[in-house]
């Protein structure tokens, strides 16, 4: 890893989730930057905003499904229509608290999503992420 932070966008509407998210990705690596976006809309607009740096882009969203305004299938399909140079380095990871097979298979026909997991996140599911996330 660089020696610049790991840089995380967390894209829940739920806040405690996202509390033990942030406090889980703080214990198990070496100072994470962790952004919050409350839906899909809000982490458009936070991209966007900083698609001219990609140096201000995160290595990493961690991407749940269900949310309103706009959900983690519409920010993915939006997330393709918006993509501009420096978005290749982002890894997309949907998190989410549903079991249905179809929302696995679902996921898995996106290039942009490198895998899916249940929440909560755990130290195994760190590893995991962030060593198939360079």
């Amino acid at each position: 890893m660089s020696s610049e932070p790991y840089h995380i966008l967390l894209v829940d509407d739920d806040d405690v989730t996202n509390f033990l998210s942030r406090e889980m990705l703080r214990l198990y690596m070496d100072s994470p930057q962790i952004d919050i976006a409350l839906n899909g809309q809000e982490a458009v607009d936070y991209l966007l905003e900083r698609s001219g740096e990609p140096n201000r882009l995160p290595n990493l969203i961690l991407l749940d499904i269900n949310m309103p305004i706009m959900d983690g299938w519409d920010f993915l399909a939006e997330f393709d229509k918006i993509k501009q140079p420096g978005f290749e380095k982002i890894n997309i990871v949907m998190f989410t608290s549903s079991v249905y097979y179809e929302d696995i298979d679902r996921a898995r026909t996106y290039a942009s999503v490198k895998n899916i997991y249940s929440k909560p996140l755990d130290e195994q599911k760190i590893k995991e992420i962030i060593a198939s996330c360079p």
